[in-house]
């Protein structure tokens, strides 16, 4: 048999799920323990908090309804009713048990703190620097609230993200009769938190002097390095000087190879010139020919000619010294 607590708590999650809120859901952990609860709570439409999305947590009594719930903030507002570090509102039934009634329900609970979004107390304030910025610098007030409420939107994101791919990875699972029930895990963020991953969302702020700290591992890991590269500490260092080697060739050229390039062509124009003078006879001064000679020419000269073409045509590649 159920306690009387419990039974509260299951009337006011009735009448959640048959008269919804606009803007507010609310919810058990799990099954075995009725007696904490996570919600959401959107900003009011036409103020400064539309579109943010807070998760809530709230912790009943076992006395419940004759004392108020443990409530926190997870995504914790900028808000001057809302403790930066813990979450807490500052509301006067919550904080008070004596101005507690049993009339109160979650339902009611869930909505003041929907309205309390908007329409801060200023003489109860706990964040006393939201206080101050929202009576002295308005805009400034504004221009946080609205990035606390990008910031919500992205986180809000986020989560409903991992519990879809926590869903996807339970179906694909074969179950078991070892498989145990797990309850979801919240865990605070803050708003100088949130505001900090979105400004990183938003914008980049490289500095000249930034190192990158996967390549600083890199460095004094040498397993580190092969498993990032592919390469052993050797490989890598001979592919190094491989690039370095390359690198200064285009830059600033290879003349020892050039050079060497240009004294084997000198002596293939040396070895072509010995074997001319070898297989070429010297000639000497010609006879005055007649005319019939000067048509014909000398009976060798036909073969000095083939011999001249011959080495005209030899590649000088192949030769071998």
């Amino acid at each position: 048999m159920h306690s009387r607590a419990y039974m509260f708590l299951e009337r006011d999650y009735v009448l959640l799920q048959r008269h919804p809120a606009w803007g507010i859901e609310a919810h058990p952990l799990n099954e075995e323990n009725f007696f904490e609860w996570t919600a959401t709570i959107q900003g009011l439409k036409d103020t400064l908090w539309e579109g943010g999305v807070f998760v809530v947590s709230l912790k009943f009594p076992e006395n419940y309804n004759d004392e108020p719930p443990d409530v926190h903030f997870h995504t914790i507002p900028f808000h001057p009713n809302i403790d930066m570090k813990t979450g807490r509102p500052c509301v006067d039934f919550l904080d008070d048990v004596n101005l507690w009634r049993d009339s109160y329900s979650l339902h009611y609970i869930l909505l003041s703190l929907q309205f309390l979004l908007s329409n801060p107390v200023i003489e109860n304030a706990i964040n006393l620097e939201a206080a101050n910025i929202s009576e002295d610098q308005p805009d400034l007030y504004m221009h946080t609230v609205l990035d606390c409420v990008r910031a919500s939107q992205h986180l809000f994101s986020q989560r409903a993200n991992n519990r879809d791919q926590e869903a996807d990875d339970k179906e694909r699972e074969v179950p078991t009769d070892s498989e145990t029930r797990h309850s979801n895990h919240l865990s605070k963020v803050s708003f100088d938190e949130y505001l900090t991953t979105w400004t990183g969302i938003a914008t980049s702020k490289p500095q000249i002097n930034m190192k990158n700290p996967l390549l600083e591992a890199i460095k004094r890991d040498s397993k580190l390095q092969a498993a990032h590269f592919g390469l052993t500490l050797e490989d890598l260092q001979e592919q190094m000087k491989k690039q370095l080697n390359e690198h200064n060739a285009i830059m600033y050229g290879n003349f020892g190879k050039k050079q060497k390039t240009q004294d084997a062509q000198e002596r293939r124009l040396d070895q072509i010139s010995k074997m001319k003078k070898i297989y070429l006879p010297r000639r000497s001064a010609p006879p005055p020919s007649t005319a019939a000679q000067s048509e014909s020419g000398e009976p060798w000269d036909g073969d000095v000619e083939d011999l001249v073409a011959w080495t005209n045509e030899l590649d000088e590649d192949d030769l071998e010294f």
